[in-house]
């Protein structure tokens, strides 16, 4: 009987220490990493960002069904090709690394409330202005989308462990700045009213 309670008690612990090696021996999660908050923060903001670039590579469609000037027109195309560049080449950094989510919105209700009320705002601005208006209107949506976008994809590049890929967000970041500088020199050359 001892005999049988010895060996009990050797493969007792024996399961301990074993189980305790693989616990030591296991790669770090994600929310066990010191980089836990940073990461959630980029994939935050990297959502937001492929949000963004997924609606803005459409912007280009609003020019179907208004009239506009040249210059307007290639500064509106140009935001829609770079947008959807951004997009798929986003997509291509999530799927060649597993920890980048870009569905990690996580907005509270109130938010997804708010803009939703200004897309609606800003949908009715636009279809029903024409001319200078519908001009200034359009540029007003892209000055602020632009922004935005720049900010985004700014936090993420601060907050991405991966070097390269903060390169990509920090490279997103002037890409879209630019974007942004050239549609605010495009209100400014706007006639005053």
């Amino acid at each position: 009987m001892k005999r049988l309670r010895y060996i009990f008690e050797i493969l007792f612990f024996a399961g301990i220490f074993c189980g305790c090696a693989q616990v030591q021996n296991s790669p770090p999660t994600v929310a066990d990493g010191p980089d836990a908050k940073k990461i959630e923060l980029c994939n935050n903001a990297a959502s937001l960002l492929y949000g963004l670039l997924d609606e803005e590579k459409n912007v280009s469609k609003v020019l179907i069904f208004k009239g506009n000037s040249a210059a307007l027109g290639q500064l509106i195309k140009a935001i829609s090709k770079s947008a959807g560049d951004g997009e798929k080449q986003l997509a291509a950094m999530a799927k060649n690394d597993s920890a980048l989510n870009l569905h990690a919105l996580e907005l509270p209700a109130g938010e997804k409330a708010t803009r939703a009320a200004i897309a609606k705002t800003r949908e009715h601005e636009l279809l029903f202005s024409s001319g200078e208006n519908f001009e200034f209107t359009l540029l007003l949506t892209q000055a602020e989308a632009l922004s935005y976008g720049s900010h985004l994809a700014k936090i993420a590049a601060e907050n991405c462990p991966p070097p390269v890929e903060a390169r990509e967000f920090h490279a997103f970041d002037v890409a879209l700045n630019d974007l942004f500088q050239q549609v605010l020199a495009r209100m400014r050359s706007l006639p005053p009213k």
